[in-house]
């Protein structure tokens, strides 16, 4: 059923004093709030946590102004609304701080002073969690991803107070958001799905191959063609049975080459923190193909994959599926899978190219599931005596992001199956290794390769070291938060870590 609604503007200087005529109805907090924010013009932003979205909620044909619709459907007026440029904040209506005179605060190190920016995005329409959103501030270098619950944490200097936030997603409408808003709380942000209208489309015939030669055509275009800093933040994982067994995180200063240089990156070690299950007992000995070296090689603009390589003997098909946006930029997607006389474990994907630029801007991709098996010794290169090991599925994803009319590898993601046994087991077990990398930071400015006593040696680099997971251990470093599962687990090893050491 549709129902007609009337929006009347008063003549006020007050925007909350704006009228709005509403028909009867009865529906969702979160329904209610999204067609006044249509009728209105603004956004809502607030904390999921202080606002009950599924709620149902009565409402009486009348005309009512803004501020009124709004604790109306809130069910109070003990709510605080705040009007910034195109968004109402909706917050805990606070009373009047009685002043006090004490003694002046112990001076703080400077890095610990920054300002925290923190939020879960969602799906408007189904309000899912939109997970590995981009996240950073307008103008600047500085950025992280969401998690896979779509949460995410921003630590900025205090000179960025008055900045805005962009968050973007391939496919959907990005966001820009005044920092103003969060003042150190967490806030619940919704994203629309981007659907792509014909007419934005110039139909015609598109050699997918030809939009995949262009993105290594115009790479010197579109890429650094001089070195940079990347301050970035890594994260690596094993699971069994869903039991956390491993866990390291670090941040690393990554030297990144010129992407027409044929030298590699270098990394340098500027923290880091390991955590091992002990209470579960295991043979195995895993030394895995992924890690910061990897994370190096993932960047599939420096280092051309074979699926971007169209020689005489490129063994790929190519097809043109879809067209989506990315901050407002048509991108065509081209999906990629070996032929099928190929029995080799090659990839298959998707690539995400501008359809303006013909930057590659994400590329999703895993080994051949016809070929899998054969691909054992491409990712484990040491195991225990008598164990078995077969890949179930390898998965890897890699985004780019603009900043100064270039493009940066911004995240790269590897979730590796397997399915694993030891002479002592009967049945196989689930075996689940993933790492990932975000770059928070870019430096352009005196940029130099690493002294050679400096740098990390990228097949090993993670010792035992004393654990104890609490924010503050990575000070003004931005990182990506662990998602539900991994931060319940973390949580429990911890625990135990934490108490073996009291």
């Amino acid at each position: 059923m549709c129902l007609a609604v009337t929006l009347l503007v008063a003549q006020t200087d007050e925007p909350l004093q704006r009228s709005l005529s509403l028909p009867k109805q009865k529906s969702t907090v979160y329904e209610l709030l999204n067609k006044i924010g249509e009728l209105s013009g603004y956004n809502f932003i607030y904390d999921s946590k202080l606002v009950d979205n599924e709620r149902k909620v009565k409402i009486a044909a009348a005309t009512y102004s803004l501020r009124d619709a709004v604790f109306l459907v809130l069910g109070s007026n003990s709510f605080s609304l705040k009007i910034v440029d195109r968004y109402i904040l909706i917050d805990k209506k606070t009373a009047q701080p009685i002043v006090t005179v004490s003694a002046p605060a112990p001076p703080r190190s400077d890095s610990l002073v920054y300002l925290i920016v923190s939020g879960t995005v969602y799906d408007k329409i189904n309000e899912q969690p939109v997970s590995e959103c981009t996240v950073g501030i307008d103008g600047t270098s500085i950025g992280t991803v969401a998690n896979g619950d779509g949460r995410f944490t921003l630590k900025i200097p205090p000179s960025f107070r008055d900045a805005t936030l962009h968050v973007s997603h391939i496919g959907y409408e990005s966001r820009q958001i005044p920092v103003s808003l969060f003042d150190g709380n967490t806030r619940t942000i919704y994203v629309n799905q981007r659907i792509v209208p014909l007419q934005e489309v110039i139909v015609r015939m598109v050699n997918p191959r030809k939009i995949v030669q262009e993105a290594i055509d115009f790479r010197d275009r579109n890429y650094p063609s001089e070195p940079a800093f990347l301050t970035s933040f890594y994260r690596e994982g094993i699971e069994k049975k869903k039991e956390l067994l491993y866990l390291s995180e670090a941040i690393f200063k990554v030297f990144k080459p010129s992407y027409t240089s044929e030298s590699e990156g270098q990394m340098k070690l500027l923290k880091m923190r390991k955590i091992t299950n002990e209470a579960i007992k295991d043979t195995l000995i895993l030394k895995m193909k992924a890690g910061p070296e990897a994370s190096l090689l993932l960047d599939l603009m420096k280092n051309l994959p074979d699926f971007m390589d169209l020689g005489d003997s490129n063994p790929f098909n190519y097809n043109k599926v879809d067209m989506v946006t990315c901050d407002s930029r048509l991108a065509h997607v081209v999906a990629f899978e070996p032929k099928p006389e190929v029995t080799e474990p090659l990839y298959r994907g998707k690539l995400y190219i501008d359809a303006i630029n013909s930057a590659l801007l994400r590329a999703e991709f895993e080994v051949d599931p016809r070929h899998i098996d054969q691909a054992t010794s491409l990712f484990i290169v040491k195991k225990g005596r008598g164990v078995q090991i077969h890949p179930q599925q390898v998965i890897y994803s890699v985004t780019y992001k603009e900043w100064n009319g270039k493009y940066y590898v911004n995240h790269l993601r590897g979730d590796l199956f397997f399915k694993m046994k030891t002479k002592k087991q009967l049945f196989f077990s689930s075996m689940h290794i993933f790492f990932e990398s975000v770059t928070c930071k870019i430096d352009t400015l005196d940029v130099k390769p690493f002294p050679r006593t400096e740098r990390l040696p990228t097949s090993k680099i993670f010792a035992d070291t004393e654990f104890r997971y609490d924010d503050a251990f990575w000070g003004d470093f931005n990182t990506i938060l662990p998602n539900g599962t991994l931060s319940d687990a973390i949580d429990k090893i911890a625990a135990k870590v934490e108490s073996s050491e009291e």
